[in-house]
């Protein structure tokens, strides 16, 4: 580890996760202010729940949208998504929300694929979309696309964290731990558990941009996330009421 960073590792760590939670729920507060304020359309009807998860899983699963019109396109994005949805799974582990456990019922082999050998294939999957998606963004300029400032600070965003993610899992490790050790971001509310020590160059930067993206969310079209969410399963709630 470059020691000369170290005070600048350690608010990484200890400072900047107080400074991101507070700028990304300021972020959907004013998010949340437009909504309320914005004209109300005649009241739908109530949530289906059935019919929401349905629609939210065709939506942003299959992406069945897409698959209708752009076959090729259809392949990228779900690619691109599917490994970015594994990659938060995997993340969730080192975040005590599940364990290798998990897999341990169909056998201990499986269960070490599962949680060493798989998320490397699933990391070159996310980094490769990703550049293609940037690439492809960049080719088809004011042609087929036309991009705001933030389309690209997105992508940049996440194919940085995605190759410094990437490094931490095919570079060596620094040390094998005997005990998970826990780095606290947010006592009580925000700690990760290290089975093994990474690359810590890696990890400390991964981390700075990770945040990054993250306070990004509410100030950017990666409001998606969320709204995506609440637009397919509304879609799928009212469908039949608007005979759609």
């Amino acid at each position: 580890m470059n020691e000369t960073l170290t005070p600048f590792y350690t608010f990484i760590v200890t400072k900047m996760p107080y400074i991101t939670i507070t700028l990304t729920l300021l972020g959907f507060a004013l998010v949340l202010q437009r909504w309320l304020q914005a004209p109300k359309g005649p009241k739908g009807p109530p949530l289906n729940l059935g019919a929401a998860s349905k629609y939210v899983f065709l939506d942003l699963v299959l992406f069945r949208k897409t698959w209708k019109t752009d076959k090729p396109t259809w392949l990228l994005v779900a690619l691109f998504h599917w490994s970015a949805y594994g990659i938060i799974f995997g993340h969730l582990r080192g975040f005590g929300w599940w364990s290798i456990q998990l897999f341990e019922p169909l056998g201990h082999a499986f269960a070490e694929f599962m949680v060493e050998t798989l998320p490397v294939y699933v990391g070159w999957v996310f980094l490769v979309t990703t550049a293609i998606l940037l690439v492809r963004r960049i080719l088809y300029e004011k042609s087929k696309l036309q991009s705001l400032p933030n389309d690209y600070i997105a992508l940049v965003l996440l194919l940085i964290k995605g190759i410094l993610g990437q490094g931490m899992r095919i570079l060596p490790v620094e040390a094998y731990l005997t005990e998970p050790v826990s780095i606290t971001f947010i006592p009580g509310l925000v700690v990760l558990w290290l089975e093994k020590l990474p690359a810590q160059d890696w990890f400390y930067w991964h981390v700075l941009f990770t945040q990054l993206f993250i306070i990004y969310i509410p100030f950017s079209k990666m409001i998606h996330i969320i709204t995506s969410v609440v637009t397919s399963a509304l879609y799928g709630s009212r469908r039949k009421e608007y005979g759609i």
